[in-house]
């Protein structure tokens, strides 16, 4: 069994993915400690190196995501699911080579100057999920998470307008194209500005989340 305990690093760091890789190499079973970040950069390797059959365990941190995330897939703060021993679950992907578990936003890469917190500027865009144009023009931001409550259900809510909340679409896959933005993935920082963007629920494959 491989014990990943990344409880040290902050819920906006994903661990080394060569450190996760030599870990997963050999590995029967994986339990991973920390936030959601350290849980999707282990299932990204597993995905990799043609692993997924492993079930993996998980521990959350105590940051707001983890906890939201552990909610939604049924497990306590000791990594124990509530139900069953194991579930299989949906892989989201990206076209980048990462996976999403709770939250991917898009902003734009900066915000105005002198507006205060997290507020930022509205940019260009046109998104599709599966075949609805659900933007079209400028927005706010782009929230994508997955479903799972459903099999290969991704929710999707566009903020068209600052502190008015959009319509939530549901589906498989979200595609994006827009001005120069900022996408962050489960509280991680894309490190470069994007045009192009895609989440999808990838129907051929799955993981398996075990208890702890």
């Amino acid at each position: 069994m491989a014990l990943l305990d990344f409880g040290d690093l902050k819920p906006d760091v994903a661990p080394d993915k060569e450190l996760v890789a030599r870990a997963l190499t050999t590995a029967d079973h994986v339990t991973v400690v920390g936030a959601v970040p350290a849980l999707g950069t282990v299932l990204a390797t597993l995905d990799r190196l043609e692993r997924l059959d492993l079930g993996v365990a998980w521990i959350p941190s105590e940051d707001p995501l983890a906890a939201g995330l552990a909610r939604s897939l049924g497990i306590d703060d000791k990594g124990r699911l509530a139900k069953a021993s194991r579930r299989t679950l949906s892989l989201v992907r990206d076209d980048h080579g990462g996976v999403l578990l709770a939250r991917g936003r898009l902003t734009s890469l900066a915000k105005p100057s002198g507006t205060p917190g997290p507020t930022y500027g509205r940019f260009g865009a046109q998104i599709y999920h599966d075949e609805q144009k659900v933007a079209d023009g400028e927005i706010q931001r782009v929230d994508v998470r997955p479903d799972w409550t459903a099999e290969d259900r991704l929710k999707v809510n566009v903020h068209k307008q600052l502190w008015r909340r959009g319509a939530i679409t549901l589906g498989r896959a979200v595609q994006i194209a827009s001005d120069e933005a900022q996408v962050e993935i489960d509280g991680v920082r894309y490190p470069r500005p994007i045009t192009t963007w895609t989440w999808y629920a990838d129907q051929r494959f799955r993981w398996t989340l075990a208890s702890a």
